[in-house]
C-alpha cells in the first residue's frame, strides 16, 4: 500500500542515479563551527581554509556588530520582541533600521522582514493580484518564483537574461494591465548581471513595475555598495529593491525598499511579514551597526574584489572555464555530480571548505565548485585555493569536465524553474 513517503525513497534513488559514484549526501551537512565566517575555521582539531560563506565584507565577526547585538541581549534578552511586527515586535530598533535602509536606498520607504526568503516571496505573492501579471526571470531565486506561484495573479517566466523573450511575453499583455518584472540583480550561481538598464526600458515601453532582488550585489558593486542598480545607473528606476542581511550585512533577516503607498500596503497584506514574529532586537542592533560599517569601510569591499581579482585570474591561467562572473561567487561548473567529488577532496585532502551546488540550484546534468571570496581573506588564500584546484584535477578529470559543462551551461535552464504558468500563477 503506497503512503505519503514513498516520494522520500524515489528521492533518494534518483539522486544516486544522477550522481553516480560520486554519490555523497553527507557533504552538504558537513559540521561547522558556531564562528564559521572567518577565513580560518577549527574543525575537529584541524584547522580550514574557509572560502564558502556569504559574509562577504566580515562584518559578521567585526568587534562593533558583536558589541551592537550583545548590547541588546544583554539588557532585553535574546529573541525580543517575541512579537509580530503589527502586534508587539514593531520597536524604535526596526523602525531606525528601516529609516536608515531607506536613507541608504534613496527611497521613500522600507520594511524589515524577518527573513530575506519572506521578504521576496511574500512581496510578489501579494503584489500581484487578480487580473495581473508577473514575469520573473528563469534564474532567479527560487523566492521569487514561490512568490509567483503563490500570487492570484498569472505568472510566466522568461530566458534567463532574454530580453527579446521578455518583450515578446510583455507584448501579449494589454497595456494597461498592472505588471510586475522581478529579478535578481545578481544572480547567485551564474554570477551574472540582470540587464538592468534594458529591463528598465522594457519596464517603461510596457508600463510594467521592476523588482530587483540585490541579494548578491549589495555591498559588492557600486561606487557607494548600493548594489547592481547602482552599478547601472538605473536606482531611480528600480520600483521595488529586495535583499537579505545574510550576505554583506553578515546579520540575518530581509528587506524591501520602494515607495510608501506600496510598502504600507505590504504591511498589511503579507502573510510574511504579517503572521511571523519580528526580527530580534539584537539582530536588529547588529544590522544598524552593519550597515553603518558598510558604508564608512569602502576598504573592505575593495579587498574583497583584490581577492575575487586574483582568484579568478590564477583559474583562468591554468585554464579552467568560468565565465565572467560580476559578483562575488566564482564557480565552477563541472559535469555530473563530480563537485561533490572535488569538494570532499578540497576538504580531507587539502582542508579547504567551498561548497558544492547540485540541481534543481543549477542545470541538470551539471553540478557547481561554489567559492565566497570575503575581505578578510588574503592574496596567499587565493593562491592557496587555486593550488589545491589543480592539484584535484590531477587526480579526477575536473578540467575536462569544467570546460564540457561550461560548453552548455548558457544554454540548459533548470526544468523547475521554466514551466509554463496556468492562469491562477502556479506552474503546470
Amino acid at each position: 500500500m503506497p503512503d505519503i513517503f514513498d516520494k522520500c525513497d524515489e528521492f533518494w534513488n534518483r539522486m544516486k542515479k544522477v550522481t553516480g559514484d560520486h554519490f555523497d549526501p553527507d557533504i552538504f551537512f558537513r559540521q561547522f563551527p558556531v564562528t564559521n565566517c572567518l577565513p580560518n575555521v577549527e574543525i575537529g582539531g584541524t584547522e580550514y581554509l574557509q572560502v564558502a560563506t556569504n559574509d562577504y565584507l566580515g562584518l559578521a565577526t567585526h568587534p562593533d556588530v558583536i558589541e551592537a547585538a550583545t548590547v541588546i541581549c544583554a539588557e532585553n534578552g535574546v529573541g525580543t520582541p517575541l512579537g509580530a511586527r503589527p502586534l508587539t515586535g514593531n520597536t524604535s530598533l526596526h523602525l531606525k533600521l528601516e529609516e536608515e535602509l531607506s536613507k541608504f536606498r534613496r527611497t521613500e520607504a522600507s520594511l524589515v522582514f524577518n527573513l530575506g526568503l519572506g521578504a521576496m516571496s511574500g512581496t510578489i505573492a501579494c503584489m500581484v493580484g487578480r487580473k495581473e501579471r508577473v514575469f520573473v526571470d528563469a534564474y532567479a531565486h527560487g523566492c521569487l518564483h514561490d512568490g509567483a506561484r503563490l500570487c492570484k495573479g498569472e505568472a510566466s517566466w522568461f530566458a534567463h537574461n532574454d530580453m527579446d523573450d521578455l518583450e515578446s511575453q510583455l507584448k501579449e499583455c494589454p497595456l494597461d494591465q498592472p505588471k510586475l518584472i522581478a529579478v535578481d540583480g545578481v544572480y547567485g550561481m551564474t554570477v551574472d548581471l540582470a540587464p538592468l538598464p534594458q529591463i528598465v526600458e522594457l519596464k517603461k515601453k510596457y508600463n510594467a513595475q521592476l523588482f530587483v532582488d540585490d541579494a548578491h550585489g549589495t555591498g559588492v558593486l557600486g561606487a557607494n555598495g548600493r548594489g547592481t542598480p547602482e552599478h547601472f545607473g538605473v536606482e531611480d528606476d528600480v520600483d521595488l529593491h529586495g535583499g537579505t542581511f545574510a550576505k554583506s550585512f553578515g546579520t540575518f533577516g530581509g528587506y524591501v525598499c520602494g515607495s510608501k503607498r506600496a510598502l504600507d500596503f505590504i504591511k498589511f497584506v503579507s502573510p510574511g511579514f504579517m503572521l511571523t514574529k519580528a526580527l530580534p532586537g539584537c539582530i536588529t542592533n547588529a544590522t544598524i551597526k552593519s550597515l553603518e560599517l558598510m558604508q564608512a569601510m569602502p576598504e573592505r569591499r575593495h579587498q574583497l574584489w583584490e581577492n575575487i581579482g586574483i582568484l579568478r585570474d590564477g583559474l583562468r591561467d591554468v585554464g579552467f572555464n568560468i565565465g565572467d562572473p560580476k559578483g562575488a561567487v566564482t564557480s565552477i561548473f563541472t559535469r555530473g555530480a563530480m563537485a561533490l567529488s572535488a569538494v570532499r577532496m578540497l576538504m580531507e585532502e587539502h582542508k579547504i571548505i567551498v561548497n558544492p551546488v547540485m540541481y534543481p540550484a543549477v542545470p541538470y546534468g551539471t553540478s557547481i565548485i561554489r567559492m565566497t571570496a570575503s575581505a578578510l581573506h588574503s592574496p596567499e588564500d587565493m593562491q592557496r585555493l587555486i593550488a589545491a584546484i589543480v592539484a584535484v584535477s590531477s587526480k579526477i578529470p575536473l578540467l575536462e569536465g569544467n570546460l564540457a559543462a561550461a560548453s552548455k551551461v548558457g544554454t540548459i535552464t533548470p526544468e523547475v524553474e521554466t514551466s509554463p504558468a496556468s492562469t491562477n500563477g502556479s506552474a503546470r
